[in-house]
């Protein structure tokens, strides 16, 4: 099965009719599912870490906030490396190998809270692997934009974006109920208080791995790449444009700022309120808050790519 198309022209009117926009729309439904639990599987951390100490870890709570912290600082370093990825090796190869990538901290999380002697230094290399969740957002919204004629462009990549973000919420809102499910490998006991149950915290991890599977085969079978012909030297112009600088200093006020909270805002809780009496569970309300910023804005750089078909 071929992986580049051989043409591509969106914004001519038949073309896209008869072609383009069933291949565009199936691209947009199989990224965006797969943004979905990129970020879902990029804050997993900010809900199993409000957990550790209760299942038996004596991380203090710098230790806590630094396993936070660490799958944002890793997702918005290697956002810079995914941002130079579709030109070069296509939306197929980049969407497919970056949802199997995302295996390794959510087998690797989940096997390091079912060990004890599990050292924290571990968990901080586990941590930015779960970065990989975040820095592959800069390759799915560049690669779905290609296939749209540019009037569609902003609506695929609102939809994208906010269907997305949704995968943070996710990761809070799951996390509670499926670590109490019974599932392979030991349980631990959480302690609350006086109130003790037991639960399988893996789970908040392990449950992420067939999903990923699936989606990874579905993107091999059905994605294909846009013919798009840029070089890493060509790429590197944008650094030369105000516009992304400016565009950088908004984003980091905007989503970094949803993004940090969003990650620490369960142990902010906990950390706050968990010693007064009949305090709520952090996961209980923590959700709320990314579950009600669906979409945000977006700075579209102009780029030096072009979509004439590969020789």
């Amino acid at each position: 099965m071929e992986t580049w198309l051989t043409h591509w022209e969106p914004d001519n009117a038949e073309f896209w009719e008869a072609t383009g926009k069933r291949i565009a729309w199936r691209t947009l439904f199989i990224t965006t599912v797969g943004l979905t639990f990129s970020f879902a599987t990029w804050f997993m951390m900010s809900a199993i870490v409000v957990r550790i100490p209760q299942i038996g870890f004596k991380f203090d709570t710098m230790q806590l906030f630094w396993l936070a912290a660490m799958p944002g600082l890793a997702g918005g370093t290697l956002r810079i490396i995914n941002m130079f990825l579709i030109p070069i090796y296509g939306t197929r190869h980049v969407i497919t190998f970056t949802t199997i990538l995302k295996l390794i901290p959510c087998i690797g999380i989940g096997l390091a809270v079912t060990n004890p002697n599990t050292p924290f230094w571990a968990f901080m290399v586990l941590a930015f692997t779960a970065g990989f969740g975040g820095g592959d957002f800069s390759s799915y919204m560049p690669s779905t934009r290609f296939f749209f004629p540019k009037n569609m462009q902003g609506t695929a990549l609102g939809v994208q974006a906010g269907i997305g973000n949704f995968g943070v919420s996710l990761a809070q809102f799951i996390t509670p109920w499926i670590i109490g499910i019974a599932a392979l490998g030991a349980s631990q006991t959480l302690t609350i208080g006086e109130t003790t149950k037991t639960v399988w915290l893996q789970n908040a991890a392990f449950w992420y791995a067939p999903f990923l599977v699936i989606g990874g085969m579905i993107a091999w079978n059905f994605l294909r790449s846009v013919p798009i012909k840029a070089s890493f030297k060509e790429q590197l112009d944008i650094f030369k444009l105000k516009h992304t600088w400016f565009c950088t200093i908004t984003y980091i006020m905007t989503f970094g700022s949803f993004s940090g909270l969003a990650a620490s805002f369960p142990l902010l809780i906990k950390s706050l309120y968990g010693s007064f009496d009949g305090a709520p569970d952090p996961l209980t309300y923590a959700f709320l808050g990314p579950w009600s910023v669906p979409s945000r804005g977006r700075c579209l750089v102009p780029s030096r790519t072009n979509s004439a078909a590969r020789s």
